[in-house]
């Protein structure tokens, strides 16, 4: 046979066998080891390492794509120094390597605006999907508004089929923004589906006591709270805002620039 019926052959067969990283460097990678005196054993390990190691790149970017992160934010960028006390990089990782999620326990960051909440649960996330996690990322008003159009498109059952079935389920801001009556209620059986089935990362504004601002009655509220924390890690993350802080910081006047020195 020759070599170009050779080549032929092998790129009709991988692109049968779907093998889209070897068809592209199978010839390089011969070369190479050919080169360095390998055998063919070596040839073969050398393009199926290169083979899955794209197809896991190209699997962890669609994870990330189908979270729906409203911005990518990762652990390692996060300021460990101006983390909430009793919030350390250390727990952050361990909830990251998604322990968590083999007993379907929650994630419930709880404090004021600007404390790395958001930042903090995205992080996680993003760490999931980097561990070949299914992800889905909400703002608590989102889910509610899609709750609602699929009940009133008769799809809620179906689209509450496909909630349960994340890995895992980030729903941010609970509590920021006002939603319906029935909005709550729709996200309490959201949530409903995933209790002792699923996990949920949830970050929220508001202390448990207030809760009753988001589902409306006390009754409700009760019941949600009693569904998320069961089996929960608690993030305490009250104080001063990131955002303030760096804003204070940007408007402080060098020592020059207080003494009235040119640069």
């Amino acid at each position: 046979m020759s070599d170009a019926t050779q080549h032929a052959r092998m790129e009709l067969l991988l692109s049968e066998l779907r093998l889209p990283t070897v068809r592209r460097i199978y010839q390089k990678v011969a070369k190479e080891v050919s080169t360095a005196g390998g055998d063919f054993t070596a040839f073969l390990k050398a393009v199926l390492e290169e083979e899955v190691q794209e197809r896991r790149s190209r699997r962890i970017q669609r994870r990330i794509k189908e979270a729906r992160f409203r911005q990518i934010k990762l652990l390692s960028e996060l300021d460990a120094s101006a983390l909430p006390k009793g919030i350390t990089m250390d727990l952050l990782n361990e909830l990251a390597s998604g322990e968590f999620l083999k007993n379907a326990a929650n994630i419930i960051a709880v404090g004021n605006s600007g404390t790395g909440k958001t930042h903090a649960c995205t992080g996680i996330g993003m760490r999931l999907c980097q561990n070949d996690q299914r992800v889905r990322a909400y703002t608590a008003a989102e889910l509610a508004s899609e709750l609602e159009a699929a009940q009133e498109n008769h799809q809620l059952h179906r689209y509450l089929k496909r909630f349960a079935s994340w890995d895992a389920v980030f729903v941010d801001e609970l509590g920021y923004l006002p939603v319906s009556e029935h909005g709550a209620e729709l996200l309490f059986q959201a949530f409903s589906e995933r209790h002792e089935r699923g996990s949920v990362i949830v970050t929220t504004n508001l202390p448990f006591g207030e809760w009753n601002q988001v589902f409306r009655t006390e009754r409700l509220a009760v019941a949600m709270l009693d569904r998320i924390t069961y089996r929960a890690h608690i993030l305490e993350m009250n104080g001063e805002s990131f955002r303030l802080r760096s804003a204070r910081s940007a408007r402080k006047p060098s020592v020059k620039q207080e003494r009235g020195e040119s640069k």
